[in-house]
């Protein structure tokens, strides 16, 4: 059988209207591709660009200038982050100012250093990275510097300067409300009493009374770094005249604070609507109480007793109580009031829900000795002598600060999000 013949397609050369249709389209093709290239370059460049202008730049812009010395924001946001390093995300935003600070006095120690024949090898420098853990960048590497420096100086010149021994006094001390009540504890005492005993029993300062009275070894010339919660307390220039084993005489304090007082009150006059008018002198002792009272019986001046000696907020106008309404605030003088005669002087008057200031230290010398100072203290006054250091390096120094709230915010922001995750 015959085999079929496949026919042949004829293909036909192209005419010269379908070659310039075709080149046309090609051309056409690369213009689209071209373009389409073009804008693909264009909003890359945007994109990257835009996290430039918005990323980058504004982390290079200087924002602190210390003396001839510019630091940029990035710098700022990292010593935020080191120094916040212990605070809870909470608590960053009290920082802002304060790393700005940081950056501040830290340059300037680096800068002036030398000065006080102070440096910091690279050695020294690493250690001190690796102890403090700080970050392996240029803003830990400085302050580690800064550190190794301040260190030194607090060696070569703080801690010389601190006493190797002093004069020491073993105290005990409690507050109480009159000199009646100081003589009164001295007989007893003098009978056997323990003063430790009646000090956590009837001292009415909290501080002393937490510790039964017992407040340690006190250095002479530097009670108020020993002294605590009792800085500044009137005894502390007493002490240092007494012998061991002695008590003082009553030592009057203005400054401590009771959780009561005592009232001399005039009622002034009554209205069923208004409620009552009255007057009344704030004391903190009944002592004092009683003497004010007897001098107003007497004919004393009430404005002029009241202006010298009353411890409410209108004293200098008499101590003028105004109108006082049954349910208000003042509801415990709505009732003493409430029980006075019209224009009569009131008996002494106790009152707890007032606080008043005033009572009396009697204070023990146990022991004396030339003692050291204790660690605690000696690293106060170290820590005073580089604060002082460094407030001189700051009276002398130029600063220039460009960060506004905005950007301080931003910084808390940035390293919130980073510790949240």
């Amino acid at each position: 059988m015959a085999g079929k013949h496949r026919k042949e397609k004829i293909v036909h050369a192209p005419t010269k209207r379908q070659l310039s249709r075709w080149e046309k389209q090609k051309k056409q093709s690369r213009i689209i591709i071209i373009c389409v290239a073009a804008i693909v370059v264009v909003a890359v460049g945007l994109i990257i660009g835009g996290y430039y202008w918005e990323q980058v730049m504004p982390n290079q812009a200087p924002v602190l200038k210390v003396n001839d010395v510019s630091f940029d924001y990035d710098y700022y946001t990292k010593v935020l982050d080191i120094i916040t390093k212990s605070a809870t995300i909470e608590q960053l935003s009290y920082y802002p100012d304060i790393a700005a600070q940081a950056v501040e006095q830290s340059e300037l120690v680096r800068q002036k250093a030398s000065d006080f024949g102070l440096s910091a090898t690279d050695e020294e420098v690493k250690k001190e990275l690796e102890t403090d853990n700080l970050p392996q960048n240029s803003v830990g590497l400085d302050f580690a510097r800064t550190r190794v420096l301040t260190q030194k100086y607090a060696a070569q010149v703080c801690m010389p300067k601190q006493p190797k021994s002093v004069q020491h006094m073993e105290v005990e001390a409690m507050f109480l409300e009159s000199k009646a009540m100081v003589n009164d504890r001295k007989q007893k005492l003098a009978l056997g009493e323990n003063f430790t005993k009646m000090a956590g029993q009837f001292s009415m300062e909290p501080y002393s009374k937490a510790a039964s009275g017992y407040l340690g070894w006190i250095p002479k010339g530097y009670e108020d770094y020993a002294l605590g919660d009792l800085k500044g307390a009137a005894f502390k220039d007493v002490i240092f005249t007494l012998q061991p084993n002695t008590l003082s005489d009553a030592i009057y304090d203005s400054s401590i604070q009771k959780p009561y007082g005592f009232w001399v009150l005039q009622l002034l006059e009554k209205d069923d609507a208004k409620g009552y008018h009255g007057r009344g002198i704030l004391l903190p002792t009944q002592e004092q109480a009683e003497d004010i009272r007897a001098q107003l019986i007497s004919g004393g001046n009430w404005d002029d007793l009241a202006k010298q000696y009353s411890q409410t907020a209108g004293k200098d106008s008499g101590a003028d109580l105004g109108w006082l309404q049954p349910g208000s605030d003042n509801s415990m003088l709505v009732r003493l009031l409430a029980e006075q005669q019209p224009n009569q002087i009131s008996n002494v008057i106790r009152d707890e829900t007032v606080k008043t200031s005033g009572g009396y230290w009697l204070v023990e010398v146990m022991n004396v000795q030339d003692r050291p100072m204790t660690t605690q203290i000696y690293q106060t006054l170290t820590q005073e002598c580089l604060e002082s250091w460094i407030q001189g390096l700051v009276k002398d120094a130029k600063f220039e600060n460009l960060l506004d709230q905005k950007q301080k915010d931003l910084a808390v922001q940035k390293i919130s999000k980073t510790r949240s995750k």
